[in-house]
This record gives C-alpha cells, sequence and structure tokens, in this order.
C-alpha cells in the first residue's frame, strides 16, 4: 500500500444547465445509503454506488457512480423550486419501501407563508416507477434546511429549520414525536453535520454517556447557527449545539450548546467540517483562516456543558471568498452545505477534504485561477494530495468587467460509510464534487429576505425595490458534479514532517507581519496583484501592505477603493527599485562573498537582526518564488559545488536558512539536481567530526524538516551519509560525549557495529 494519500482522476458524473429564481441552491447531489446507522454498535449501511442529484428548474435523478448512467428521474413544472437537496431513505428490509423526500420552495398551490416548509414523499418502486407514486404531502411549521430521512433504525425522519429548530417525525410524516427549539428568535442556520456513533468519543465526551448511545438507537447532530450580535452593530455571534436523537424513546435529547469565541471567527465562516473520531471542527472563514477547533466537555457546572478550544490556525494562501462583491462588500452566506464558495467534508482517518477556486500564481497553469481538490489531515495540519478539477476555462475568469473574481460555488461529500463492514477506517473513499458558475452578481445571497441583512438599505423604498427585484430574477448556473476516488492511508508523523509549509497553500499567521493580519480579505488583493507583476522580490501581500498600512485607520467602507489606487500609483517606482535590486542579487560576481551577499539579501528584505536568530525576527517577510529560484541559482551556480575556477560559488548560509525558515524554500527552487545535493556538496565531512558544527549541514536538517517535496532518494542519500559518517568518527564522537568516562572498554565498539 502506498505510504501517502492520492486522488485519482475526476470522472463527470452529470453535467446540466439550470436556472433559479432568486439565489436558491442550482443543484445538488445526496449519496444514498451513505449515512450508515447504529443498532447496538454494528453500522447496518453500506455504499450503493448511487447518488441523488437535484437539479433547480429540471427535477430529480438518481444517477449510478460506476457508469454515470441516470437510472431513474423525475420531472416537474417549471416554476417548482426545492428550498433543499432531495434526501432518500432506502429499503431496510426485504418489505419496506423506498422514498424520495423534497422540500418545495416554490410551486402552484403554495401561499408565501408556506414557501420552504411543504414536503413531499413518494414512493420509488425502481424501473417500475411511473410518476410520483403513493405521493404524500405535508406542510410543517417553519421553513426547512434540509432533510435527513432513515437517522435512526426505527425509520425516524428529522427535519433540520432555518431557524434552527429541529422536528423528528415518522417515515410518513404523519406524526411529530419531539422538536427542539432555536436558540433565539433570531437565529439563522448556516451548517449542520449528522453524526453516526463510535467508540472513540469516549476520548473527547462522557465515556457513561458514550456507552449508553452505543447501546441505544442514537444518531448525533451538529448544529451551527447565527444570531445578530447585541452589542455590535453588524456583527454576529455564532453557537454550535450538540444534540442526540434518541430512536428508542422518539426525543431529542440536547447534550449542549455554545458560543463559538469571537477570536476565533473574526470574519464569517464559509465552510465547515466535524471530525466525529479526534472530536474536531475545522473551520475555513472569508480571510482564509483554517482552524481546527476541539470539542471538549465543560470543566464545572457554571461552564457550557460542551466547549470549542483552538487547537491550530493558519492563513490559506490563494483561495477566493467569492461572496465578497465589489459594489456590495462583504455578502452573508447562508447556507454552508450547498452555496458556499469552498466547501469542506471530513473523511477518514482524521482527513478532510477543502474544494475551492484557488490562485494559480504558483500551480505552473496557464489561466489566472482553477478549482482544486485537496485533501488535508487534522492531527497535523498538513496538506498531503491535490487535484485540478477540469472546469471551463471560461467559468474561471472574472465575471464583469472590472472584477476579478470569478463566481463559483461547490459542494463536497463522501459516498461511503466512513467505517467498513469489518468495522475498520475505509482507506479507499469516494468523493462527490458538485460546482456550479453563474455571471450573476447576486448569486450568493439566499432569497430576498436575505438582501436587507447582507447590505443595509438607506431606505426601506429601496430595501423593498431590491428586494422585488432580486426575487423576479431568474439565474443561470453551469453544473458540474465529479466523482473522485481517494487513497488515505493512516497519517504517521514521518509523513507530515516533509509535507509541513507549503508556501503554495498558507502562512503561519506568527510569520506574517502584523499589519498584513489587519487587512481584510487579503488573500484576494494578493491574487490581483500578483497577476500583474507586482513583487518580483516581495510577495504581492507585502507589496501591498506597504502601501495600505496608513489607509487601516480609515472606515472599511473607504479602504477598498483608495486601496488600489494607492497600488497603482506606486507600481512603477516599486517595479523599477526591485528590478534593480533583483539585478543586485543576481549578478555573478567574485568580488561578492558570502557574508556581503547576505547583507545585500537582508536590507532589501527588511531585516535587520543578520547576526542574530532568524526565527526570532519581529517581522519575517515572505518574498515571492522568483526571488527564491533566482537566489538559489546564484549560490549554487555550479552544479555539486565544484567551479570552473579555483574558487567555490557564492554559497550564503544565513540567506538559505531564511528562506527554509520564513519563506517556504521549496527543492524546486533549487537547480538540478535539487536541494539536498547541493547542501552535501558543502559540508565539510572531511574536516568535520560532529556535523552539527557544519552550517551547510545544519541547512540539511533544516530542509529535512520543512521541505515539502524533497525526493525520497535525496531523503534517503543523505541519512547514509550521516550513518557513514558516524561509522568513521565513532571514536571521536564517543570520547567527547559526557558519558564516555562512566563506559567500559566495550561500549565504542558495540555502537560502532549498530552503526
Amino acid at each position: 500500500m502506498s505510504a501517502s494519500a492520492f486522488i485519482e482522476d475526476p470522472e463527470e458524473l452529470v453535467k446540466l444547465t439550470v436556472t433559479t429564481d432568486r439565489a436558491q441552491f442550482p443543484a445538488a447531489v445526496s449519496p444514498i445509503d451513505s449515512l450508515y446507522r447504529t443498532k447496538g454498535s454494528v453500522p447496518t449501511a453500506s455504499s450503493s454506488g448511487q447518488v441523488l442529484v437535484t437539479a433547480q428548474g429540471e427535477g430529480i435523478q438518481i444517477y449510478s457512480t460506476a457508469d454515470s448512467k441516470c437510472l431513474r428521474s423525475w420531472t416537474f413544472p417549471a416554476n417548482v423550486r426545492f428550498a433543499c437537496p432531495a434526501k432518500y431513505l432506502a429499503k431496510q428490509d426485504g418489505d419496506s419501501d423506498s422514498y424520495v423526500y423534497v422540500v418545495l420552495d416554490t410551486a402552484d398551490g403554495i401561499s408565501s407563508k408556506d414557501q420552504g416548509a411543504v414536503v413531499w414523499r413518494w414512493t420509488d418502486r425502481g424501473i417500475d416507477s411511473v410518476g410520483l407514486d403513493d405521493k404524500l404531502s405535508t406542510t410543517l411549521s417553519a421553513p426547512i434546511f434540509s432533510l435527513e430521512p432513515g437517522v435512526t433504525t426505527a425509520g425516524h425522519l428529522l427535519v433540520v429549520h432555518r431557524d434552527g429548530s429541529l422536528t423528528l417525525t415518522n417515515a410518513q410524516l404523519s406524526k411529530v414525536y419531539a422538536t427542539k427549539s432555536p436558540v433565539s428568535g433570531q437565529t439563522q442556520l448556516i451548517w449542520y453535520q449528522p453524526i453516526a456513533v463510535s467508540q472513540s468519543m469516549r476520548s473527547y465526551l462522557d465515556s457513561r454517556q458514550v456507552a449508553e448511545w452505543m447501546g441505544g438507537d442514537y444518531l448525533l447532530a451538529l448544529t451551527l447557527v447565527r444570531v445578530p450580535d447585541a452589542e455590535v452593530a453588524g456583527a454576529f455571534a455564532y453557537h454550535a449545539t450538540l444534540l442526540a436523537i434518541d430512536g428508542t424513546e422518539s426525543c431529542i435529547v440536547e447534550v449542549g450548546t455554545t458560543q463559538i469565541s469571537p477570536a476565533y471567527l473574526t470574519t464569517q465562516p464559509l465552510a465547515c467540517a466535524f471530525d466525529a473520531d479526534a472530536g474536531v471542527l475545522t473551520m475555513l472563514t472569508e480571510a482564509g483562516v483554517y482552524q481546527q477547533l476541539n470539542l471538549v466537555i465543560g470543566s464545572s457546572a457554571l461552564e457550557d456543558p460542551i466547549q470549542f478550544e483552538r487547537a491550530s490556525e493558519v492563513v490559506l494562501r490563494g483561495f477566493v471568498p467569492c461572496v465578497n462583491d465589489s459594489r456590495q462588500g462583504s455578502v452573508l452566506a447562508t447556507n454552508l452545505l450547498t452555496q458556499s464558495p469552498l466547501a469542506l467534508a471530513a473523511l477518514t482517518e482524521k482527513y478532510v477534504a477543502i474544494v475551492g477556486t484557488h490562485s494559480v500564481v504558483s500551480h505552473a497553469s496557464k489561466g489566472p485561477y482553477e478549482s482544486v481538490l485537496s485533501v488535508w489531515d487534522i492531527q497535523y495540519g498538513c496538506l498531503h494530495a491535490e487535484k485540478s478539477l477540469p472546469i471551463a476555462s471560461a467559468h474561471l475568469l472574472a465575471r464583469s468587467k472590472g472584477s476579478s473574481l470569478p463566481r463559483l460555488i461547490y459542494q463536497v461529500q463522501t459516498l461511503n460509510p466512513r467505517l467498513s463492514e469489518s468495522g475498520a477506517p475505509n482507506d479507499q473513499i469516494s468523493i462527490a464534487v458538485t460546482v456550479a458558475h453563474t455571471a450573476d452578481s447576486h448569486a450568493a445571497l439566499d432569497g430576498a429576505h436575505d438582501l436587507s441583512a447582507a447590505r443595509p438599505a438607506k431606505t426601506k423604498k429601496k430595501a423593498a425595490t431590491a428586494a422585488a427585484a432580486l426575487a423576479d430574477a431568474s439565474i443561470a448556473w453551469d453544473v458540474e458534479t465529479f466523482v473522485v476516488s481517494a487513497l488515505l492511508p493512516p497519517v504517521t508523523l514521518l509523513a507530515s514532517l516533509r509535507l509541513k509549509n507549503n508556501a503554495k497553500y498558507y502562512v503561519d499567521p506568527e510569520e506574517q507581519s502584523t499589519r498584513a493580519k489587519s487587512i481584510h480579505s487579503s488573500n484576494i488583493l494578493l491574487h490581483e496583484e500578483q497577476e500583474q507583476g507586482l513583487g518580483v522580490l516581495r510577495s504581492g501581500w507585502e507589496a501591498i501592505v506597504d502601501g495600505t498600512a496608513s489607509a487601516l485607520a480609515e472606515k472599511h467602507s473607504s479602504v477598498g477603493g483608495k486601496l488600489f489606487q494607492d497600488v497603482r500609483q506606486r507600481r512603477e517606482t516599486t517595479q523599477r527599485h526591485e528590478n534593480e535590486v533583483l539585478l543586485a542579487l543576481t549578478d555573478v560576481s567574485e568580488a561578492v562573498d558570502g557574508d556581503q551577499y547576505t547583507q545585500l539579501f537582508m536590507d532589501h528584505i527588511g531585516v535587520k537582526n543578520v547576526s542574530g536568530d532568524l526565527a526570532d525576527d519581529e517581522h519575517p517577510t515572505w518574498i515571492s518564488a522568483h526571488l527564491m529560484t533566482s537566489v538559489m541559482r546564484r549560490c549554487f551556480a555550479e552544479p555539486l559545488g565544484l567551479s570552473r575556477s579555483s574558487q567555490l560559488p557564492l554559497f550564503a548560509p544565513r540567506v538559505v536558512e531564511f528562506m527554509l525558515t520564513n519563506c517556504g524554500l521549496c527543492n524546486t527552487h533549487a537547480p538540478a539536481p535539487g536541494l539536498l545535493p547541493h547542501l552535501l556538496a558543502r559540508v565539510d565531512f572531511k574536516g568535520t567530526p560532529i556535523l552539527a558544527s557544519d552550517p551547510a549541514w545544519t541547512l540539511v536538517n533544516i530542509a529535512l524538516r520543512r521541505c515539502p517535496d524533497l525526493p525520497e532518494n535525496h531523503v534517503v542519500d543523505a541519512l547514509k551519509l550521516q550513518l557513514e559518517h558516524y561509522g568513521a568518527h565513532i571514536g571521536e564522537l564517543f570520547a567527547a560525549s559526557p558519558d564516555a568516562s562512566m563506559a567500559t572498554d566495550d561500549v565504542a565498539d558495540r555502537v560502532s557495529a549498530d552503526i
């Protein structure tokens, strides 16, 4: 089995063109039989290889993921719109039927007060199905966010409402067993996830409670709601609730509710996923902050029963949050499952999938953006694999004149259970990715009722006019759904050490300037400037920070316009200055030694502490890949350190160390044959018995820890050289150790034999 994660090429499942009214979700995919229930401790469901596709204006179809064939379909009148993706309840035994559930938002005969609350259910009789057999229609008390049929072995249906309340009914929707009220009267549900009970929950929840769940008929659910902040106008507080659905007693039990710390969500979340094995909630915000929050139980009666504590946080570079509109500012993302520009899904073996539009400045691609599916682990926070989705290039261009961001929304989910039939985690996972593109500038809004909250109007008349215009608008979407297979072996520490600090995707917040952290949606600005060439020596991020720091004290509404104006005015001057510096750093001249070159490099990068510890510098600077490649070629001008002249080529270890520890230097930045061979060629193996004192060997150790793309044969060669060196100098090394005086005469011989 391969030791690293791998994503196979995506296979197209379905391609549609759909039309929505207002800003409803365009299309969605729901797996059939992928959510297993617990009967005691035994998972009872398995993947059927089929998915339910809901397409606005088209209808509902069942597709086979094996051959992309449409097995069955149900069409609806053109004026029917769905409030959420349809769901499927498969047969539980030979005598039961399979049902399809769907929630209608608009249709003939549905009044305005019942929009989003009407549920239809009909029987699927396979190839013998004709129309909506045995259709039942039920109107519930509140608009519906989503449905979850068959949440227990008793066949209960869980209805999740938009206000965060829950309703538990029977499969026929004829009887309501239990309800759960929302956190407050102004709550808005933006995300939820059903969770199967597992033994691993004992590590972060009450073990007695988990044992009770394992012995009964339970399913858990985690919800995330948004409530207007009482103290800050226009801001929101986010509350997470963990619930247990008891199939035996037909009730909903609240395990706990807590407010997520405002410090964790300085900008709105765009994607969430919960890993039930580790108890980790992963979130990706509008500003590109990717964080992992550990679920813990409260330590006293005065605290919330559950709490979320931040375990790690990084700033992902390159992902494009399309909810930011040049005319509207930051628009509310109201449904993170079907209408978000980024999507997250918990997979297996502590992996999560992230899919979204990403800047391809460092992707060696023809266009400025591409749709990328990436797999990360939640144990060490590393990127393990990535795969580009074959999206039409026209969809990745600017949606209108004067705009630099394409508008795409994503949905991602697994198609098979987390556990195999043997109870072990599945290492082969199928993932469904749905990508929808539109040229409409208001597509991020979820209905007219959200327009005033997203962008307050100056008068009630203007707000009503805007809402009416949006309600009457028809939005065209191009929708593609892909099925992707991934190999996900267990996460290991050795693999993670070689995967950390991938400069293409993320920056440690402690390694970026304080001013950069204050800029709202800095990732968006980064793409714009990198495409236009700013920041040859520094990244586009740093160049923009220098030009906009003085404007941060002004109102946010005036920063955006002045931001690009200031950058454009400084572009020509900055670029000319940086070209001069680049010429000085890349000029092959024997008159410049390593110390002089280091001083020149640090002066222009802005690091004053040249002789001290680089890791302690107050404002580490991110530099461009172009500069790192140029410096590496200058330092390693001759292959493997062999010069045609009597002098060795220039070697500036402090410069290389700075780029390794602060700038994400990779093996690909070094000339052939690679970074490690060049560094090993500069190690004085003969004159240095203790390798730790050699500056080049110090760089070898740093590269082994931080470079994500070192070839395995180069790593093995470095370890062999180290062992051979220790074997040749074992006597000197042992004599220099503090334990040498206390050892017997044969200790050195045994150590030498072990090596």
